[in-house]
C-alpha cells in the first residue's frame, strides 16, 4: 500500500458544464474508497486500462457545501492516472521504469494527454497527491488555525481547508518572501509551479489539504502536536523579518522530521 496525501481545489457547481453538473451530483462520494481498484489495475498489467473520454465525470467528485452553495472537486482520476505515470516513469532509471511502465504505454498515455490538451484545455486536475509525505509548499497555503482533527475507523486524521481566494494570496506572499530572501532555487521553483496551477482556478471556492493514509504513519500522539502549517508560517515571517538563523532553524526542524517519514517509501 501506498501511503498518500491530497490537496484539493473545490470550485462552485456552476462553474462547470451543464451536462457535468447533473453526473456530478449523482455520483458523488464521500472518501476515495471507488479509485483505487480502476486506477491501480495498469500497475499489475503493466497497461493502461481501457479506452474512455478523460472528460466524462461519471467516475464522480467530491461534493462539499458551503453557506449554501456546493463545490465541486472531480476526480478526474484517468487524467491523474496519466500523469502519475508519466512522472514516474521519468522519475526512475529506465531499466527499472520499463519493468513497471513499458514505453508504449508511456507513449500511449503522453498521446491521451495531449489530445485532450488539443481537445478539451479546460479539463485539468482539481487535485495533487504526493506519496509518503506532505510536501511543505502545500503548507503555506494555510493558517495553523485552519487546522482539524478528526478520527475515522482508521484512526487519528488532520486536514486543512480555507477559502481558495486565502490561499493564493498566502502563496503568493510566500513566493515573494522566498523569491527575495532564499537562497534554495529548488524550493522556490516548488512553489512558483504550485501557485501557476491555481492560477487556473477562479478565486472562489475552497483548498482543502489531506493527509490522508500518511497520517497513519505518525502516532496519535505525534499528529496531536503536529503543528506543521504553523511551522511554515513562522520560518515565512522569520525570512521577511531577516531572521535567516531562526528561518533556517525552523525550516531544518521541519525538513528532517518529514525527511524521517519520508524514509518509510525507501523501507517500504
Amino acid at each position: 500500500m501506498i501511503n498518500t496525501a491530497y490537496l484539493r481545489i473545490y470550485q462552485p457547481l456552476s462553474s462547470f458544464p451543464a451536462e457535468e453538473q447533473e453526473q456530478w451530483v449523482e455520483n458523488c462520494r464521500d472518501d476515495e474508497s471507488s479509485e483505487p481498484k480502476e486506477a491501480r489495475r495498469w500497475l499489475i498489467a503493466t497497461a493502461l486500462p481501457a479506452d474512455q473520454n478523460l472528460a466524462t465525470p461519471t467516475e464522480g467528485a467530491f461534493v462539499r457545501e458551503l453557506d449554501g452553495q456546493l463545490l465541486i472537486c472531480p476526480w478526474r482520476t484517468r487524467l491523474r492516472m496519466l500523469a502519475a505515470l508519466l512522472a514516474f516513469r521519468n522519475s526512475v532509471p529506465e531499466e527499472v521504469a520499463e519493468a513497471f511502465v513499458p514505453e508504449a504505454e508511456a507513449r500511449r498515455a503522453a498521446h491521451e494527454l495531449a489530445v485532450l490538451g488539443d481537445e478539451r484545455p479546460e479539463v485539468r486536475s482539481h487535485i495533487l497527491h504526493a506519496n509518503w509525505h506532505v510536501p511543505l509548499r502545500w503548507f503555506g497555503a494555510f493558517d495553523g488555525s485552519e487546522r482539524i482533527l478528526t478520527e475515522d475507523k482508521n484512526g487519528l486524521r488532520i486536514r486543512y481547508e480555507t477559502q481558495l481566494s486565502t490561499a493564493k494570496a498566502r502563496l503568493v506572499r510566500c513566493l515573494a518572501v522566498l523569491e527575495e530572501t532564499w537562497i534554495d532555487d529548488g524550493v522556490t521553483a516548488a512553489v512558483r509551479e504550485l501557485v501557476e496551477w491555481l492560477d487556473g482556478f477562479t478565486s472562489d471556492g475552497l483548498m482543502e489539504l489531506d493527509y490522508g493514509s500518511v497520517a497513519t504513519m505518525f502516532s496519535h500522539e505525534d499528529l496531536l502536536e503536529d503543528q506543521s502549517a504553523a511551522e511554515v508560517a513562522a520560518c515565512l515571517d522569520a525570512l521577511e523579518g531577516g531572521d535567516l538563523i531562526r528561518a533556517g532553524r525552523l525550516f531544518s526542524a521541519l525538513t528532517e522530521r518529514w525527511t524521517e517519514v519520508r524514509a518509510k517509501e525507501v523501507v517500504n
